[in-house]
């Protein structure tokens, strides 16, 4: 069964939102620096893979039921293939953060051109190529057979359309940099600048916009092909009560960073709080035997270690808002990255 059965693993941080352009740019424009932080940390993440899926059994989403008998070897193959989408998903993450906050940074340099310091803090970000097994049978731009004819044609067109997004945009943040090493703001009192970081956001926006509905189509394709896969295995209850946690801790960030003052969330992130202490108790004593013959269980263990350490920063930042009136930024930052483990781990397990 190792050899070929796949398992779904997600994107890091952040639930798919649906932007349009002309709605992410109007967030981008809003002048409150706590909004404008929100964005970069939050809105303008990668999106995850809805955590409930492989828990809902009573009944199918739309567009599943065509997948519904399909063996457990075709529904591996499908989510083999999904499960490129996400890695690609995740490997362009940060590339994508440093871009936005480079805009911000860029933005505000050009109020202050003698300022050099301001300029030379803005650092080209690196984007990782994507590199293939050279036996590695199933690609990204080749939509796997076991895939509706609809489902085909829709990851081959979104999938061509993101990538082709993807490197004008790189085009367009290289032309940034020249912009930014030649000093040419010098010489046009940064008009060329401006037009560059409007067209960057512009790219971003469509970009995002673009994601959202491949990641929400993954969602529904994987969902089938999962409960296919997860319906005899031994691995069943471990993966739900992860996925489960997950969607829970991602609700609880995105939570506190909802509101600018703290006190209008207080009592409902302490209830959630104590909602999540109560289930790594539960779920990290989850006998372990089937893990440990599928030889998983230091991924599962480490999981429930990397959750109890999130609610452990998790506590200290609240109490630190309380204190304050608000979250700062670096604080949804580091709760951002402490989910990030956390998906790490689970995707550990699932590999």
């Amino acid at each position: 069964m190792k050899n070929y059965i796949y398992l779904p693993i997600v994107c890091e941080r952040g639930q798919y939102t649906t932007l349009t352009t002309s709605t992410l740019l109007n967030l981008f424009n809003q002048k409150h620096p706590y909004m404008r932080t929100f964005i970069c940390s939050f809105l303008v993440i990668a999106m995850f893979v809805s955590s409930t899926s492989c828990n809902n059994t009573s009944g199918k989403k739309p567009g599943a039921s065509e997948y519904s008998e399909n063996s457990a070897e075709s529904a591996s193959h499908i989510i083999e293939y999904t499960n490129l989408i996400v890695d690609m998903s995740n490997k362009h993450n940060s590339y994508l953060e440093d871009v936005v906050n480079n805009t911000t940074k860029l933005e505000e340099a050009l109020k202050h051109p003698n300022d050099h310091y301001r300029f030379i803090t803005i650092n080209k970000p690196f984007s990782a190529p994507d590199f293939h097994q050279f036996n590695q049978k199933v690609k990204i731009d080749e939509p796997v057979k076991e895939l509706s004819s609809p489902d085909k044609k829709f990851f081959k067109d979104s999938i061509t359309k993101y990538q082709g997004l993807f490197a004008t945009m790189q085009a367009t943040n290289n032309r940034m940099h020249e912009y930014i090493t030649a000093e040419d703001y010098k010489d046009d009192k940064g008009s060329k600048g401006y037009a560059i970081i409007d067209t960057l956001r512009g790219q971003i926006a469509q970009l995002y916009s673009l994601k959202s509905a491949i990641v929400k189509k993954v969602e529904v394709v994987a969902d089938a092909s999962e409960q296919i896969i997860l319906k005899d295995s031994p691995l069943k209850e471990y993966i739900i009560a992860m996925k489960k946690d997950m969607g829970n801790i991602r609700s609880f960030i995105d939570l506190l960073g909802s509101e600018e003052k703290y006190a209008g969330i207080e009592a409902k992130a302490k209830a959630q709080y104590d909602s999540l202490e109560k289930a790594q108790a539960e779920h990290a004593q989850i006998n372990i035997d089937n893990a440990k013959k599928a030889n998983e269980d230091h991924s599962f263990n480490t999981f429930y270690d990397d959750f109890h350490k999130l609610l452990l920063n998790a506590r200290k930042r609240m109490r630190d808002a309380g204190e304050k009136g608000h979250f700062e930024s670096y604080d949804l930052e580091s709760l951002d990255s402490d989910y990030d483990s956390l998906v790490r781990d689970y995707n550990n397990f699932n590999s």
